[in-house]
């Protein structure tokens, strides 16, 4: 991992900076933030702001977050002297008055109508919003602030990533506060070392024209993305750096990659800068002044200069090794080969109605009410309240007390709820995992697709921190990097399958129970039924003796409490083999499932069914 770069802090500043500036580069992704610091951003942000407005006044600091519902962002219900009012919600911007800014703590947990509202607003010349019989419409100039942890970055819709152009890394910036609280007093907090902190000078905000050498270097400086937006924020961060020149040049745009984390590359037709006349060859340039920095994965590495026969060469402490360049992240993770965005993320998830309810789960906001099990009473009467005033003029005419139908029910909307769950049971020590890839995959793209709860059982591999015993754990989603390092196991000695399959056991009576919707549970088992390790031996961690077919029969008994379980779907996944080939199709009859058997890595790829 590259280590972090001691000029992180300034260089998020300076971008922060540019942000306040100029509205239309919208908003800016920070990568791995420190949570405290966010809202010290925010409002940091909003000062500047305010410092730009010939009024002086300073935006109001809005957070959004998954609980946030459509109301609270296009038009609201606020209780006043009369009863109850409509009030534009707080993305609707007032024209005579500073715009918001606005807060996201973790991108990757954003409700779906902040992401909608997102890649509605940002950018954008103009918004309207129509809602129970009103119309709003302003110019969008408000300014958002995200956080994201940079590994889940690359699995959000490239639609929401794209409409944040501006990129900032800050892994490094707690480590240089506390530095900076080394040398400060006690009473200094974080929000004056940042105001400290700030670039003295402001950025331009006046119009200035490209030159064609800059315009040259900025397309092939900024990676192709779906739109424009990257190049034109690039370019109108070189114009905000560009101070008091009469235009835009190559050097403007070099300081705004540097800002971003870019590699500036110039064109094979942008114009050489004139060199000095200077007798003699170059001087040469040491390997130590090199910024890895201005190394990236994809650029050809600077040679470095030669060292004389006999000499040590001198590299800073923390510098790698020569022949081990540092490579920079990139700033927009979703042009990696690795990145995996889910399906349909901007689209209301689908949700069957057949199975049953329960209440046990903490809401996330309310929505429509489907039921009458978790009624949201305060939502529902906000909710009725705004037709109160037609219903009573043109139904009840002289009428007192609160008129509410059905349509006002409101209910709370379960969070972190899933509908499917898969739990899948790897055995490396049978070398199958590998071969079961073609009858494994249906199942992984059924829970990507559904985004199913996943939890993992695995065991008999290398990585293992016991032997006698199985490990598993839970991931939110398929897309958890630890279930591609789950599925390319290097296979180990000991095989506790009994354990195993009745940690699996477990994992499917905790979706049943903790689960309020769930309509469908699958369980898939890769293994070849060779168990070695008796469940007591597993539960105890000690060595058994003599085990004989004991580990066998305990993952016999343990499997029997799946076929007792409503709802669920058993695979069991089996290489071809000559030896006890009747254990797997012995586990998928006390289970209840399904056996598959698959063809070794040796042999021609196939799957057949039994």
């Amino acid at each position: 991992m590259a280590a972090s770069d001691p000029q992180s802090l300034q260089r998020l500043l300076t971008l922060l900076d540019c942000l306040a500036a100029d509205h239309q580069l919208g908003g800016m992704i920070v990568f791995d933030l420190d949570a405290s610091l966010l809202l010290e951003l925010g409002h940091l942000l909003a000062e500047r702001i305010g410092q730009d407005r010939p009024d002086g006044r300073t935006p109001d600091v809005v957070v959004l977050g998954a609980g946030t519902t459509t109301d609270d962002l296009w038009l609201r219900t606020v209780p006043d002297d009369a009863g109850f009012a409509m009030r534009p919600g707080v993305l609707v911007e007032d024209p005579y008055g500073p715009p918001p800014v606005v807060l996201v703590p973790d991108l990757g947990r954003l409700g779906l109508p902040v992401a909608q509202a997102a890649v509605t607003l940002l950018l954008a010349d103009t918004a309207s919003a129509q809602r129970f019989g009103h119309s709003l419409h302003w110019q969008p100039h408000a300014r958002w602030l995200t956080a994201v942890p940079r590994y889940t970055a690359a699995q959000l819709s490239p639609h929401l990533l794209d409409r944040f152009p501006l990129r900032a890394d800050a892994s490094g910036i707690r480590q240089e506060l506390d530095a900076l609280h080394t040398g400060a007093s006690p009473a200094t907090d974080d929000s004056s070392l940042l105001r400290a902190a700030m670039p003295t000078g402001r950025p331009r905000r006046s119009p200035v024209a490209l030159s064609p050498d800059a315009a040259r270097l900025v397309v092939s400086s900024m990676p192709a993305g779906p739109s424009r937006r990257r190049d034109l924020a690039l370019a109108r961060i070189a114009r905000a750096l560009s101070e008091d020149a009469p235009q835009i040049l190559p050097d403007h745009v070099r300081r705004a990659a540097a800002l971003l984390g870019l590699t500036t590359q110039p064109p094979s037709d942008l114009t050489p800068p004139p060199q000095p006349s200077t007798a003699g060859p170059p001087p040469e340039v040491p390997s130590e002044v090199i910024s890895p920095a201005s190394e990236s994965a994809d650029a050809t590495p600077r040679p470095r200069r030669a060292v004389a026969a006999g000499a040590a060469q001198r590299l800073p402490a923390t510098s790698p090794p020569p022949d081990r360049p540092t490579v920079t992240p990139s700033p927009y993770p979703e042009d990696e080969p690795s990145a995996f965005p889910p399906f349909a993320s901007l689209r209301p998830a689908r949700r069957p109605s057949a199975g049953a309810s329960t209440t046990r789960h903490h809401a996330a906001g309310v929505r429509p009410a489907r039921s009458l099990r978790s009624l949201a009473v305060v939502a529902t009467v906000f909710e009725a309240a705004k037709f109160q005033h037609l219903r009573r003029t043109a139904l009840r005419p002289g009428g007192h007390g609160l008129a509410i139908r059905a349509a006002d029910l409101r209910e709370y909307r379960p969070g972190g709820q899933r509908e499917s769950a898969l739990v899948l049971v790897l055995d490396h020590s049978s070398r199958a995992t590998e071969a079961a890839a073609p009858a494994l995959a249906p199942h992984l793209r059924w829970a990507y697709r559904q985004g199913a709860a996943v939890s993992i059982v695995e065991f008999g591999h290398q990585d293992t921190s016991d032997d006698l015993a199985a490990e598993h754990y839970r991931a939110a989603t398929l897309l958890d990097p630890r279930v591609v390092r789950s599925l390319t196991r290097r296979p180990g000695l000991a095989s506790p399958l009994a354990h195993a399959i009745d940690l699996a056991v477990q994992e499917l009576r905790r979706h049943r129970r903790n689960r309020a919707v769930l309509h469908e549970t699958v369980l898939v088992v890769v293994t070849d039924g060779r168990g070695n390790v008796p469940l007591t031996a597993s539960l105890l961690g000690r060595v058994p003796e003599g085990v004989g077919r004991e580990g066998v029969t305990d993952a016999l008994r343990a499997a029997a409490a799946v076929r007792r379980l409503p709802r669920v779907q058993t695979i069991v996944i089996a290489p071809e083999t000559s030896i006890y080939p009747e254990l797997a199709a012995d586990l998928a009859d006390a289970t209840g499932g399904q056996l598959i058997t698959v063809a070794g890595p040796a042999r021609r790829s196939e799957v057949r069914s039994r």
